[in-house]
């Protein structure tokens, strides 16, 4: 009894021991854990040729045990696989759960930030020289002026900070703190104000704006929309308890699917039963305004006529969409207060969260002024250099010429290769996570073309027996600008019918059975090379363009 109890104690201990590499005896030890207990309790009390019985059943079942480990348990092909592609599931949770938190810390306190610095490069490119004089009043002599001393005469006009963050504090509720910094010529101010922004309901929200510091402001902004067609802005803004608030109101409506238009009217300052003083002597008036707003593929457009007591003016404006994630804008503004103004610039991006732009603003009374801007995560830095105090025409056309090159200059040789780069490491990346798919693709290509051999040898004596026939010389498919190519003329040849080749388009040419991508992440084209009539021609189409052969056309012959 003690040998039996020894033996089967040495099989149920092999066959309860767990194995990495082989889930199922994994799990069937698991299960039989607590029968192995119950086993051991029993034993004394069974006879010995029951024992007997026992013990040879079991070890009689044990080859079958292992037999079956053997069938069930997986192959290392198949476990490296499991594991291969439990690491990409992996890598790309991880890349989601990091992207979650990223976004969940910038939601808690969403930080902006602005800074502006004006420069007056105006003596620079106009300089002036007051007459020097000696002790006895004679002209001094003149000191050797060397290039870059010019540049020294560039002053600092003013300077401009603003920063906020903002933070949520209830379900529908958040709020803002903000300070902004004003610095002109030696003097300046600055004021600290907080925001409280409040959805009522889906159709209703607003927010309410008070300043800390004088002047003290305090602020009332609604948003009401009436459908999913039209809108209705409000905003009171009141600066002193002395004057009545100024009252604002917009109301909008879609026109087309992407175009809206408003309305704005704007009470200015004003006067109700002696509260508000004097409203002759009050320098903001009423106006009225009616816009226009748009968008396309391309681009978006708005535009806007205003009449008013003090000013009255006509704006519009575009942004052009450039490949490549950049942006040109164009501005023009015919006022009755500033004259003729305009304006043209372009911004591109640099890395994933950053921009850089470049603008030339000119007008009547603005000058000629170029305005260099970097954003990054909501910071933003803005350098506005005054080039001249009025209008030159000359300067406002090497302004424009001069950054748009420099603008050009840095996509071309700052900008793309960055891009570029990055294309390449992101297709070469690709291309190794699905290596795998890719050559079971390629297999597969390959076997089906070995298939069609006898096919197309078969369809290609028919159509050189025909006077019309259409026979396929040569027909490549991949990257035709380098050797990423392959030789589909079999394929080819097999589509033909009744001498003529159709391949119909909106896909990729990838998805026709003998075909496989030798170039994934780039261009691909098909060139087919074909005899019709005794003539060559030949004919090169996109990948995902539809194909008809043949056609009588001179530009096909070769």
């Amino acid at each position: 009894l003690n040998d039996c109890m020894k033996k089967t104690d040495e099989v149920l201990k092999r066959f309860n021991q767990p194995t990495f590499y082989q889930p199922p005896r994994f799990h069937v030890s698991i299960a039989s854990a607590p029968l192995a207990l119950t086993i051991e309790r029993e034993i004394p009390k069974i006879p010995q040729h029951v024992v007997e019985n026992h013990e040879e059943e079991v070890l009689a079942n044990e080859d079958e045990l292992k037999k079956l480990e053997t069938e069930l348990a997986p192959s290392s092909a198949d476990y490296y696989g499991i594991l291969n592609i439990s690491r990409k599931l992996r890598e790309e949770y991880e890349k989601q759960a990091k992207r979650k938190k990223e976004q969940e810390l910038e939601s808690l306190v969403r930080s902006r930030s602005e800074y502006q610095l004006t420069l007056d490069a105006s003596q620079v490119l106009y300089p002036y020289e007051p007459p020097a004089f000696t002790g006895f009043g004679q002209p001094a002599k003149k000191k050797r002026a060397m290039p870059w001393d010019r540049f020294t005469k560039t002053q600092v006009q003013q300077m401009f900070m603003r920063h906020s963050f903002q933070t949520q504090i209830g379900p529908q509720t958040t709020a803002v703190v903000g300070g902004s910094m004003l610095s002109r010529s030696g003097s300046g101010g600055g004021n600290l104000m907080g925001t409280i922004r409040h959805t009522l309901s889906p159709q209703l929200s607003g927010e309410l704006t008070a300043t800390l510091l004088n002047p003290r402001i305090l602020s009332l902004k609604t948003y009401y929309s009436i459908s999913s067609d039209s809108f209705i802005n409000t905003t009171a803004q009141l600066n002193s308890i002395h004057d009545p608030p100024i009252l604002s109101v917009t109301a909008g409506r879609r026109l087309y699917a992407a175009t809206s238009g408003y309305i704005t009217y704007r009470t200015g300052e004003y006067s109700i039963f002696g509260w508000g003083g004097d409203a002759s002597r009050k320098m903001d008036k009423s106006s009225v305004s009616l816009g226009l707003a748009g968008a396309n593929k391309s681009g978006n457009y708005s535009g806007e006529i205003q009449t008013g007591i003090m000013d009255s003016h006509i704006a519009a404006d575009y942004k052009y969409k450039l490949p490549h994630q950049g942006r040109v804008n164009v501005s023009c503004l015919v006022s009755t207060q500033g004259g003729l103004a305009a304006s043209i610039g372009s911004d591109h991006k640099l890395t994933t969260h950053s921009r850089v732009g470049l603008t030339l603003e000119c007008g009547l009374a603005a000058g000629v002024i170029v305005k260099f801007r970097f954003s990054r995560l909501g910071q933003k830095v803005t350098l506005p250099v005054i080039l001249s105090p009025e209008f030159d025409l000359r300067l406002a056309f090497f302004g424009a010429v001069i950054p748009a090159s420099l603008a050009v200059a840095l996509d071309q040789f700052v900008l793309k290769p960055r891009r570029d780069q990055k294309i390449q490491e992101k297709i070469q990346q690709l291309r190794e996570e699905h290596k795998e798919y890719l050559e079971n693709r390629k297999r597969e290509a390959l076997d089906a073309q070995s298939l069609m051999e006898d096919i197309s040898q078969r369809k290609k004596r028919q159509e050189e027996n025909k006077t019309n026939g259409l026979v396929i010389v040569r027909a490549i498919y991949g990257n035709l600008d380098n050797e990423q190519q392959i030789d589909v003329t079999v394929v080819v040849q097999t589509l033909v019918h009744e001498s003529r080749l159709t391949v119909p388009g909106g896909h990729s040419k990838t998805n026709i059975l003998g075909f496989y991508d030798p170039c994934l992440g780039e261009k691909k084209k098909l060139l087919v090379e074909y005899r019709y009539r005794h003539r060559l021609h030949q004919i090169i189409v996109e990948d995902k363009s539809p194909l008809l052969c043949p056609i009588l056309c001179a530009a096909h012959l070769v």
